[in-house]
């Protein structure tokens, strides 16, 4: 088992990295069973979990979104564990953030061992800032189940009803 991590700093807004991010965990395989918002909407975090395939026994991602006004860039965190296993085990998780740093436009990274203490830093600086205007989130409510989805999803990921347009 074991954690590894991930970090990127990107020059766009913070909606727009929430909508790609919903997006992409919506048609990879990724279930977003949480999504909480400070108190001064500019960080998010997401608990993404990723089932068994044939590559992997389960992972659980953890992405922290922040967005700081003062240089208008989001600053994403990555924190990835795997459910069982090791070695050639880490090879699915790298290549899921591999896919969704692409699909985001900047260059991917390996994950590593460490925590980057500047990352902390500016998270907690983030995180102090006066609040900002709300994000509009990408919100559709399944008419079926009542469950809050990503727009962006053809289909619930609680009950799978097709979603309206």
């Amino acid at each position: 088992m074991g954690h590894k991590f991930g970090y990127y700093s990107l020059e766009m807004s913070l909606e727009e990295v929430l909508n790609r991010t919903h997006s992409f965990w919506a048609n990879n395989s990724g279930k977003i069973n949480s999504q909480i918002k400070s108190p001064n909407s500019l960080i998010y975090t997401l608990i993404i979990q990723r089932d068994i395939s044939m590559m992997s026994y389960g992972e659980t991602y953890t992405m922290k979104i922040g967005y700081n006004p003062d240089n208008a860039t989001t600053y994403v965190s990555v924190e990835v564990a795997l459910s069982f296993g090791y070695g050639m085990q880490w090879l699915k998780p790298q290549g899921v953030i591999k896919r969704w740093a692409l699909e985001l436009g900047t260059n991917p990274m390996k994950l590593e061992r460490t925590i980057a203490p500047n990352y902390i830093k500016m998270f907690d600086e983030i995180q102090n800032m006066p609040p900002q205007a709300g994000v509009q989130e990408p919100i559709i409510y399944c008419p079926s189940c009542g469950k809050k989805n990503n727009r962006n999803n053809t289909f619930c990921q609680e009950c799978g009803t097709k979603l309206p347009e």
